[in-house]
């Protein structure tokens, strides 16, 4: 099988973290088969109000990731959300001419794009140029996005009903698009995959740090760190010798810095200085080490997909905290750890001090094994390439079928 991916989410010289959940299942297929990635980046004309994404004109156009091929051609964009609704159109005519000469050196079966928009809009429109069928992965909820962007909504609908697959990362992210779509066999669940070779035990004989909590993500609303930070301050009265390490950083945007500052303000605020380690971004091998080191792990979210950092804790066998606000509770079991509402900071504090004080307990070669098992890169491509066998088989049936009715 030969497979185009479609995905403006995808690392590159300049961010080697940007959709790594993208990159580990397109390295792990491309062992069965093969695979390019076209990976296109955002342009907006050099305004003051674009100085944030000014970052992406640095990409290069085209470099290879652990082997694979990837491409970036530019798209038009404008600052912020000013364009949101045309996206669709400005992506498709960014990858359009790219797509072609790719395909003239690499004809694809099948086109897998990453997010329904504009991803999986301009992947419908390749899909029906070049005749192939298209897959498409959803990683972000509907609600509340597509009631306040109705064009949006639109195209995504059409997208929904001309591809062939659409996969939601978890149940209850498919939930989210089913209140807009009728039910249909197109849709699926799979999960998201973690690397078991980089996320893996901690050397014999190393220690993890007593009472240190690990948070890794970013500081957003929507991932509840004020609410870690008021459960932090309830904690500490119980269990002064609590530690938070907070792995993060904004990225370059403007309103993920602006909301990062104001977790630290508030983490000052409420006298956590010395129980509060804010360390910023980190690559790979660092957050792996952060993780093996301590005690639990904590995502306070108030939605969550799926929760990728999750497995990749129960891989490093560090039991999780997280709220059970959508993809978590598919993930977190009483045996790996600890589910709390969400937007509670005082039951969320109970959650961590539950887990500090049954720590050893959890025996991290089971929770691994849980991980491997359930969610690893090889168990997650296997569900995608039999998947691909499927759609491609089905359109060769339906190719024969419109020749003998001709």
């Amino acid at each position: 099988m030969r497979i185009l991916y479609l995905s403006r989410n995808y690392p590159n010289n300049v961010n080697s973290l940007l959709g790594i959940w993208v990159e580990g299942l397109v390295r792990e297929v491309a062992r069965a088969c093969e695979a390019r990635v076209i990976a296109p980046v955002p342009y907006c004309p050099p305004l003051p109000e674009s100085a944030e994404i000014a970052w992406f004109r640095k990409v290069a156009r085209r470099h290879h990731v652990n082997g694979v091929e990837v491409r970036s051609p530019r798209f038009l964009t404008g600052p912020g959300m000013s364009l949101h609704g045309i996206e669709g159109t400005t992506y498709y005519w960014g990858v359009a001419r790219e797509v072609d000469r790719l395909r003239r050196e690499f004809p694809f079966d099948l086109i897998h794009a990453h997010f329904i928009y504009p991803d999986g809009v301009s992947a419908v429109r390749l899909g029906r140029r070049y005749g192939v069928p298209v897959v498409i992965t959803d990683h972000a909820t509907w609600k509340p996005w597509m009631d306040r962007y109705p064009r949006v909504r639109r195209q995504a609908l059409e997208a929904l009903a001309g591809c062939d697959v659409h996969i939601s990362v978890s149940r209850w992210l498919q939930e989210t698009v089913l209140a807009y779509a009728a039910p249909s066999e197109k849709f699926r669940v799979v999960p998201v995959g973690f690397d078991a070779s980089i996320f893996d035990l901690p050397p014999p004989g190393a220690a993890r740090k007593p009472a240190q909590i690990l948070y890794v993500g970013r500081m957003h609303p929507t991932k509840g760190s004020d609410v870690l930070m008021h459960a932090m301050r309830s904690l500490i009265a119980r269990r002064p010798e609590a530690r938070l390490v907070m792995v993060g950083g904004s990225l370059g945007y403007r309103d993920f810095r602006l909301q990062e500052e104001k977790i630290r303000r508030l983490a000052h605020e409420l006298g956590l200085d010395a129980h509060v380690e804010f360390v910023g971004m980190k690559a790979h091998a660092e957050v792996v080490r952060y993780i093996q080191e301590s005690t639990v792990l904590v995502l306070p979210s108030r939605r969550e997909s799926f929760g990728a950092v999750l497995v990749e804790a129960l891989g490093c066998g560090v039991p999780v905290v997280a709220t059970r606000c959508g993809g978590p509770q598919e993930i977190v079991t009483d045996a790996v750890g600890v589910l709390v509402p969400p937007e509670n900071p005082e039951a969320l504090a109970a959650g961590l001090e539950q887990t500090l004080d049954r720590h050893q307990q959890y025996d991290p070669q089971s929770l691994r094994s849980y991980a491997v098992r359930n969610f690893s890169w090889q168990v997650i491509a296997e569900k995608h390439l039999a998947l691909y066998e499927q759609v491609l088989s089905h359109a060769q049936q339906r190719d024969v079928g419109a020749v003998k009715g001709r």
